[in-house]
């Protein structure tokens, strides 16, 4: 039987709360761990009426685990945004929190995108969703699909072809695959006449792996993919991507691209 303190209920039957399809992931938390079997649950985890918990599923988990006696109260909200707007307040969603609550919701879009970032986890997040629906840079509307629930693929077969060419750059080069460094691998992938072996060899040749260490600006990262790829090439020869150098000392390009896999308003 659950014991009550005002408002607040104290449980030791863990098989009475209900985990919410949707709810962020239950990951590993040392440091909460370590905390709950020092001192107990400090703050009461949030439920429905019918005991689904809406806030604190990993001090549940937790308690559970240890057979910690476990407060809790009953709250109001009823629907996943109301679990997140109550999440939020305690520990800030993720946009993978995000990604997983509209997987759960069945969108396929979004169970890709999971499979994707668990497959490329070297490849930065933000890099990531932003070349997914065809923005050159990383774009804050990217970003807000994902909350909202809105993401698609621009182009999800040539997304995948541009991660598999980046695998094999990264092993190839050993270039670190730091924020910004896909983002610039991605400008240079929809380039129509860019052939990955020879980028490669010009990596390695002019020894841009140490030169970008350090380096989060993409622009920056771009301008010496783009210098390293026209390394001993004659400007307007077949292989030389046309570019011009802007004010800020970052790059344009001017080389024709593959639209299928941009959006026509992403071009820099």
């Amino acid at each position: 039987m659950n014991k009550v303190y005002g408002e607040i209920y104290l449980a030791s039957e863990y098989d009475q709360f209900k985990l919410i399809k949707g709810n962020r992931k239950i990951s590993c938390n040392a440091k909460l761990e370590k905390s709950i079997k020092e001192k107990g649950i400090l703050r009461p985890i949030a439920v429905t009426g019918n005991m689904e918990i809406i806030d604190g599923q990993h001090r549940y988990m937790i308690a559970q685990k240890y057979n910690i006696p476990l407060p809790y109260y009953m709250s109001s909200s009823k629907n996943i945004d109301d679990i997140i707007d109550l999440n939020n307040a305690s520990h800030k969603w993720t946009i993978e929190d995000y990604v997983h609550k509209y997987k759960e919701d069945g969108l396929v879009d979004y169970i890709r995108l999971e499979q994707l970032i668990k497959q490329y986890n070297y490849v930065s997040l933000g890099d990531l969703c932003s070349a997914a629906e065809g923005y050159l840079n990383n774009s804050h509307k990217s970003l807000n699909n994902i909350k909202e629930g809105k993401f698609k693929f621009y182009n999800y077969i040539e997304l995948t072809n541009c991660l598999g060419e980046f695998e094999e750059f990264i092993y190839q080069t050993q270039v670190r695959s730091t924020a910004g460094v896909f983002n610039s691998f991605f400008n240079m992938y929809i380039i129509k006449k860019f052939a990955l072996e020879n980028f490669v060899k010009r990596i390695n040749m002019k020894d841009v792996k140490r030169k970008i260490i350090g380096i989060r600006d993409s622009r920056k990262i771009l301008k010496e993919f783009v210098e390293a790829y026209n390394y001993n090439l004659t400007e307007g020869s077949k292989n030389y991507i046309e570019y011009k150098l802007n004010k800020d000392r970052s790059v344009t390009i001017l080389s024709e691209r593959n639209f299928q896999s941009i959006q026509l308003d992403s071009q820099s």
